[in-house]
């Protein structure tokens, strides 16, 4: 794929979304909820028994770029207090020079645990993490200790996920730990009403397929939803330790999402939480992986080829997807902007919240553009032009609600069509500001 300064298709389709937790004491033991961390060759000085700690605050720098407002988090809870504190027991030390050489100027410093004990004392660590190295240290008495770096991504969901429950159940216990996840807690439960058929329409809000892959990556570890199609089901989410396969970079932070048709797992698979839809099998394979299929082959079985606007769209060459698509910006026409898209982008863009599974609000899509005239249309030829992909060099006459750094008027686009599948023809991939 071309190189893109900006991906002016996720502006048209995507759906933005619209925390400091308080916990009562749950204790709770389970073979899997074990730490995962091998100990170091160097360990720090013990902290003693977890029992003996009543709480820890955990206060997170406030020039961090953290999605929710910052604020003191209270950890009261007995299993979250022994989580936190095995992963600090197995910290490394670590010289000066690793923070010099290892941490960058973008790191997120000031941070600190505040731990608490029954009879009253008091101990203070700082720490420091840079999320985009994945690397960060802990400073408790003046030794440097190199944890794990799940426990900077653990320290971060803290502030992320507002009501942590780690009452488990040993069904869902038992089904992450058989593929190597521990699971720290559980984030939410939600009451859901799948469709009542896999047959996505052109234009319709990209629910279907947003069930259609994650029953396929489901039935990828012998689990099949598909008989409980129309029926209400539960959907349970959970804040996982390991991090993400190395396919899903630079996502790390993993949920698993459980499906339950009257208490009994149905469908389970592993997602990436906010900012659009990423998602793989509890066993860490991908779609493609699981279906032994590409996506143009395994998303036929999921149109509805009857629908009339599928039709229509179906017979028009790749210029006509283009001003259809244009008009339908102009026109703020959701429908048909999402018809114009390849699925496969629509699942990509879909709204994705911290405390769902994905947002189902499909009334409006946030544009910040108030006009988009289509001025002219012409093939462009690149050096890296790959087979079956056609691009397009268009300029647009755009008005926009709030001011851009390029300004209103005439702006140069250039939109990259791929055939969905054979029988479906053209849609849009991409649209960006260059070749």
């Amino acid at each position: 794929m071309h190189r893109r300064c900006l991906m002016f298709l996720l502006t048209a389709i995507l759906i933005f979304s619209a925390g400091c937790n308080s916990n009562t004491s749950c204790p709770i033991t389970s073979p899997q909820n074990t730490p995962i961390n091998q100990v170091g060759d160097e360990q720090p000085e013990t902290f003693g028994s977890t029992k003996d700690i009543t709480s820890i605050e955990v206060v997170l720098d406030p020039d961090g770029y953290y999605t929710n407002e910052v604020k003191p988090i209270f950890v009261t809870d007995a299993k979250m207090i022994h989580d936190i504190m095995s992963m600090i027991e197995e910290s490394k030390q670590v010289e000066d020079e690793f923070i010099t050489s290892k941490i960058s100027v973008m790191a997120y410093k000031n941070n600190k645990l505040v731990i608490t004990k029954t009879n009253g004392d008091k101990k203070e660590i700082t720490f420091a993490y840079d999320p985009l190295y994945e690397v960060g240290y802990l400073e408790d008495e003046g030794k440097n200790l190199e944890p794990d770096y799940s426990f900077f991504r653990y320290m971060a969901d803290l502030n992320e996920y507002a009501n942590p429950d780690t009452n488990i159940e040993n069904d869902v216990l038992k089904l992450f730990g058989k593929y190597d996840w521990t699971v720290d807690y559980r984030i939410n439960t939600l009451k859901e009403k799948l469709p009542g058929n896999l047959k996505h329409k052109a234009g319709q809000y990209p629910v279907e397929i947003y069930w259609a892959y994650n029953n396929e990556l489901s039935k990828g570890i012998g689990l099949d939803f598909a008989e409980y199609l129309g029926k209400d089901v539960t959907v349970e989410i959970y804040r996982l330790r390991e991090p993400l396969p190395e396919f899903m970079r630079p996502r790390a932070d993993a949920r698993g999402i459980v499906v339950k048709f009257k208490n009994e797992i149905v469908g389970a698979y592993i997602d990436a939480g906010r900012y659009g839809f990423m998602a793989c099998s509890l066993d860490r394979k991908s779609l493609k992986e699981v279906s032994g299929k590409e996506w143009n082959v395994w998303i036929e079985d999921y149109i509805d080829f009857e629908d009339e606007l599928e039709i229509r769209l179906s017979k028009m060459d790749p210029e006509d997807i283009v001003r259809e698509y244009f008009k339908a910006i102009d026109e703020r026409n959701e429908k048909m902007i999402r018809a114009c898209t390849k699925r496969e982008n629509q699942l990509k863009s879909i709204d994705m919240d911290s405390q769902d599974h994905f947002n189902k609000n499909d009334s409006k899509i946030d544009s910040n553009i108030k006009k988009a005239k289509l001025l002219e249309i012409k093939e462009f030829k690149g050096l890296y032009n790959e087979p079956d992909v056609l691009e397009y060099e268009v300029s647009v006459d755009f008005e926009f609600e709030e001011p851009m750094a390029e300004g209103n008027g005439v702006l140069t686009r250039f939109v990259i069509l791929k055939k969905e599948s054979e029988k479906s023809g053209w849609r849009i991939s991409s649209v960006g500001t260059g070749p």
